[in-house]
């Protein structure tokens, strides 16, 4: 009997470290797609324990499990909050679109920013960042938990905006290249000469389009 009670116990060890690890799993990942905000003490609360390693940090506010960002919004806008507070206890399919999750978020911080009267700790222009719309935005984010406890998101997403904005730079310079070589003169030169014109000879390349 106690050879079996043992197994029982291990089994039941065993199911619940598989239920940790599968809670866990959107957060095991290096980068996740998340919602974050800027600590604030007079919103979040702290202690004097967790202050000075938490603050000037992104606190993580939701980690999405699926790829909602993709899909159609919710049609019934009245149940964000309650699909909102029961995501974590549903499955995946379930979760309430991220962008529901941005408005909810969004519309508190504009609150706050008109009726708050405190100052943030070091952040000078403060009430200006979380009063702008695009401040809650869907992030790609590395998520750690400090040893105080909080959950906290290291912002990756600078690096792909970066590489957009490089792309639409060249991208635009590639279709005035292409404008150019359309022209009359441009081609009149070409069936000439067998090349383009100087001012639309080479198009722009992906080598280097950060420096360009």
């Amino acid at each position: 009997m106690e050879f079996n009670n043992n197994n029982n116990n291990n089994n039941n060890d065993n199911n619940n470290n598989n239920d940790d690890n599968n809670n866990n799993n959107n957060t095991n990942k290096k980068y996740n797609l998340v919602i974050c905000e800027l600590f604030n003490k007079h919103i979040h609360g702290y202690s004097k324990e967790s202050y000075d390693i938490v603050k000037g940090h992104y606190l993580c506010m939701h980690v999405s499990r699926n790829k909602s960002i993709f899909d159609a919004r919710h049609d019934d806008v009245s149940s964000i909050d309650s699909d909102y507070e029961s995501e974590y206890e549903s499955d995946e399919e379930d979760e309430c679109h991220i962008h529901d999750i941005t408005d909810l978020y969004s519309a508190f911080y504009i609150n706050y920013s008109r009726r708050s009267t405190k100052e943030h700790d070091f952040i000078r222009n403060y009430k200006q960042i979380i009063s702008n719309k695009n401040y809650i935005q869907p992030n790609i984010a590395e998520v750690i938990y400090l040893p105080s406890g909080e959950c906290v998101a290291i912002i990756k997403t600078t690096w792909i905006r970066t590489v957009q904005r490089a792309w639409k730079r060249l991208l635009q310079q590639r279709k005035n290249i292409i404008m150019q070589r359309m022209r009359l003169n441009s081609l009149h030169y070409k069936s000439i000469h067998g090349t383009w014109p100087d001012d639309c000879k080479y198009l722009p390349s992906v080598r280097g389009m950060f420096w360009k």
